[in-house]
């Protein structure tokens, strides 16, 4: 008998693995803070994603091109992933506090 759990311990140790690795890759995010902010919301815009601004600081009335990206909220993390184009990204923006650009 303990030859028999032992056999479907492994079992259920094996399923989850092999469910894992099936699963079909994902397009990776732009990565935060690596180009300028306008970048960034362009290549997810051209992914089909609708982009959402969550300003984080600095002032809204910057060009997004002197901004950076903080961080990336895509809720498109299901199996299967929906399609971009019905996704809303957050995309958390700051950009430069004016008054210490004089």
């Amino acid at each position: 008998m303990h030859t028999r759990t032992s056999k479907l311990a492994g079992l259920a140790v094996t399923v989850p693995a092999l469910a894992i690795g099936s699963a079909p890759l994902a397009a990776a995010d732009p990565v935060p803070g690596g180009q300028p902010a306008d970048q960034t919301i362009s290549e997810l815009n051209a992914e089909g994603y609708s982009v959402a601004i969550n300003w984080v600081g600095g002032p809204s009335t910057l060009s997004l091109s002197e901004c950076k990206v903080n961080s990336i909220h895509n809720p498109n993390r299901g199996v299967p992933a929906l399609p971009s184009s019905s996704v809303t990204v957050y995309v958390d923006v700051q950009c430069p506090d004016e008054s210490s650009n004089s």
